[in-house]
C-alpha cells in the first residue's frame, strides 16, 4: 500500500513539474540586444561583465515578457528589460523602454533621462496596461555602493512605451537600511487615476503607501512587518546563509462580495507565516496609529521550511501562489481555504530547474511565470557559467493545481468548510 502512495505522490509531482518543462527562456550569462558595436565597447571598458548580470524580477504583458536585473555587481548594462514572448529559448535582453534610456555606464553619477531605472528588483503591470517598478537608484549593491539617483517609483505606459510619471521618494519615509525590493499596485476606482502602490521596505520593517492622485507617500510600521528569528537560517543550493528579511512581498486580494475593500496580504521573507490587513487602513496617511497596529490579521502558517521571496493571486481560481526557497519550488493556498501546512501543498520542486525561485507572477491570462537564479551562489560563492543559471518557466495555472488542495471548490465545499471552521 505505502509503495502504491509513493508512486502516485511521484507521478503526480512529475506530471506538474513536467508541465513547465522545457523552460520557455533559459541562459548560462544573461546578454543583451546590443547595437552596433557597443557590445564590443561595454565589455571593455568594464559597462558589461556578462558574470555579474542576475535577473531577479519577472512580468508578462502582451508579446513581451519584462526581466529585471538589479545592480548588485558592476557591469550590468541595463535594470529593466524585455525579450519577446514567442522568441527564442536564450534571446538576449532589450533594455526598455531603450538602449539610451535603460544604459547606465559604470562611469555615470547621474541619469540623463527620467526614463532611465538604475536598479530595479520586482516590478508590477496593472490592468491599465502600466508598468509599475521602485528605482532604488544604486549600483554595486554588494561591494562600493554608488547612488546614482534619488529612490523613485517609475510608471511606464505599455502600450506607448513612454514614462508616465516618476515620482522621487520622499527621505522623511526612508532610512538607512531601506531597501526596497517589491510593489504592488491596487487601483481602487473605476478609472486609472485612483491607484495606490503598496512597497515593502525590507530592510527597515516597513511598508510605503503611494497615492497616485495626491501624488504623495506616506510609512507604515507594524510589529507584523519584521522577520521571525527562528525562520532565518537558509540552504539552497548546497549554500548555507542567514537571512533577517523582513516583509518583502505583497498581494491585493478582494474581500468577499459586498463586505468591503479588498486586503493587502503579506510575509517577511524569513518567515512562515501569512498576514494581512484592509487596504482601507493603507489608503489613509492620517488613519490612527493604534488602528494600525489593530488591524493586521495572521492568516495562517505555511508549515516548516516555507520562506518565500515572492507571491502572486490567481483571480480565476483564488489561489495565491508563493516561492519556496528552501524547497527549491513552489506552493499553492486556495484562498477560500483555512492556511494550515495541509492546504499549501509543494506543487512543483527541482533542484535543478527550480534553485532558488526568485519571483513569480500571475498574468492576465492565469499563466502562472517563475523566475529561477540560482541567487545565494551568485552572492555567496561562485557560479559555474558552463551551466544553465537562469530559468524562466510558466503553465496555466488550471494546469499546475489540477489534483491539488488548490483546486477551485464548489460552493457546497465551501459551506461545509466554512462550518467545520466555525465549529472549532
Amino acid at each position: 500500500m505505502k509503495s502504491t502512495v509513493l508512486v502516485l505522490l511521484f507521478l503526480n509531482l512529475f506530471f506538474h513539474t513536467q508541465g513547465l518543462l522545457p523552460p520557455k527562456f533559459q541562459w548560462k550569462t544573461i546578454d543583451f540586444a546590443w547595437e552596433g558595436n557597443r557590445r564590443e565597447a561595454a565589455l571593455a571598458s568594464g559597462d558589461y561583465i556578462p558574470e555579474n548580470n542576475m535577473p531577479a524580477g519577472i512580468a508578462r504583458w502582451r508579446d513581451k515578457v519584462f526581466i529585471t536585473i538589479p545592480r548588485w555587481k558592476k557591469g550590468v548594462p541595463s535594470s529593466l528589460n524585455y525579450v519577446y514572448l514567442n522568441g527564442s529559448q536564450s534571446q538576449p535582453l532589450n533594455p526598455y523602454p531603450s538602449w539610451n534610456d535603460g544604459f547606465v555606464s559604470e562611469k555615470s553619477h547621474k541619469v540623463t533621462t527620467n526614463s532611465t531605472v538604475v536598479s530595479a528588483f520586482r516590478i508590477y503591470i496593472d490592468k491599465c496596461d502600466r508598468l509599475w517598478a521602485v528605482d532604488n537608484g544604486v549600483a554595486d549593491m554588494s561591494r562600493e555602493l554608488r547612488q546614482i539617483t534619488e529612490p523613485a517609483i517609475v510608471i511606464f505606459d505599455l502600450r506607448k512605451n513612454v514614462l508616465i510619471h516618476r515620482y522621487v521618494i520622499d527621505d522623511e519615509v526612508l532610512r538607512d537600511s531601506t531597501v526596497l525590493t517589491s510593489i504592488v499596485v491596487d487601483v481602487a476606482g473605476k478609472g486609472c487615476e485612483d491607484t495606490f502602490a503598496y512597497i515593502p521596505d525590507m530592510g527597515s520593517n516597513a511598508l510605503l503607501v503611494y497615492s497616485l492622485r495626491l501624488k504623495d507617500v506616506w510609512r507604515i510600521e507594524n510589529h507584523f512587518f519584521h522577520f521571525d528569528p527562528h525562520e532565518g537560517v537558509y540552504r539552497v543550493g548546497g549554500v548555507d546563509f542567514y537571512w533577517s528579511d523582513g516583509i518583502s512581498s505583497a498581494v491585493v486580494i478582494p474581500a468577499k462580495k459586498g463586505s468591503g475593500a479588498p486586503y493587502l496580504y503579506f510575509h517577511p521573507t524569513s518567515s512562515r507565516k501569512l498576514f494581512r490587513m484592509s487596504t482601507k487602513l493603507l489608503r489613509d496617511r492620517n488613519v490612527p496609529l493604534e488602528n494600525i497596529f489593530a488591524g493586521v490579521e495572521i492568516v495562517g502558517d505555511r508549515g516548516e521550511k516555507s520562506q518565500a521571496t515572492a507571491i502572486d493571486f490567481d483571480h480565476n481560481n483564488n489561489v495565491l501562489f508563493s516561492t519556496q526557497l528552501s524547497k527549491n519550488g513552489v506552493s499553492c493556498w486556495n484562498v477560500d481555504q483555512p492556511l494550515t501546512p495541509e492546504k499549501v501543498p509543494l506543487i512543483i520542486s527541482d533542484c535543478t530547474v527550480l534553485e532558488f525561485p526568485n519571483d513569480i507572477k500571475v498574468d492576465h491570462d492565469s499563466n502562472l511565470w517563475i523566475l529561477s537564479n540560482r541567487q545565494s551562489r551568485f552572492l555567496y560563492e561562485s557560479m559555474d557559467f558552463e551551466q544553465i543559471n537562469f530559468r524562466v518557466l510558466t503553465a496555466p495555472t488550471t494546469t499546475i493545481i489540477q489534483g491539488t488542495a488548490c483546486e477551485k471548490i464548489s460552493s457546497l465545499d465551501r459551506v461545509l468548510s466554512f462550518i467545520k471552521k466555525k465549529d472549532k
